[in-house]
């Protein structure tokens, strides 16, 4: 996070924190509230708190929206590498399509100082899942490796579910049926 951006929220908590203040004191009595909105100078004041307004809300959206890049860095002779986590992600995704077995990968980074991949998958019925397990993570450990030249360090195996109507989608269960 940017320091305009610690401004900006700092000066949009302070804005809630006013209006918060303002609002108990109407409810608890005070007519300072209600006096300030039967004023001749509300079209003008109210425009400007009105604009205030606004622009936290435009600013707030657009923070929220704004996703932050990952990257794997590593330092090299000429200079620093930055590697997209996202880019790597679809490398691994690439790497376990070589492995039969599989119907579904999908990757993501838990870590990207020491470099920690989390890997969801989908596999076809009929294969040992643990030997599957083992055999893609040593593929997307080499693959990463020799591709991007990044040593992952651990490599977690998560098998959400089994494939159903194999033979339909696995090309190599086809020539075997």
């Amino acid at each position: 996070m940017i320091i305009l951006d610690r401004i900006l929220l700092g000066i949009t908590g302070l804005v809630l924190v006013v209006l918060a203040g303002f609002l108990l004191s109407t409810i608890l009595g005070s007519t300072v509230v209600i006096n300030w909105l039967e004023s001749p100078r509300l079209l003008f004041d109210g425009s400007i708190v009105v604009l205030i307004l606004v622009i936290l809300a435009v600013y707030l959206a657009v923070l929220i929206s704004r996703t932050e890049k990952r990257f794997i860095v590593y330092p090299r002779e000429l200079g620093e590498i930055r590697i997209s986590t996202d880019c790597v992600e679809s490398l691994i995704v690439e790497g376990a399509a070589q492995i039969s077995g599989l119907e579904q990968v999908r990757a993501s980074f838990t870590d990207v100082v020491n470099p920690k991949v989390k890997l969801r998958v989908t596999v076809y019925p009929d294969h040992n899942l643990s030997e599957l397990s083992e055999e893609l993570q040593e593929t997307v450990r080499d693959y990463v490796q020799k591709t991007v030249g990044v040593a992952i360090q651990e490599v977690e195996v998560f098998v959400d579910g089994i494939a159903k109507n194999a033979a339909e989608t696995d090309p190599q269960l086809e020539e075997i049926v």
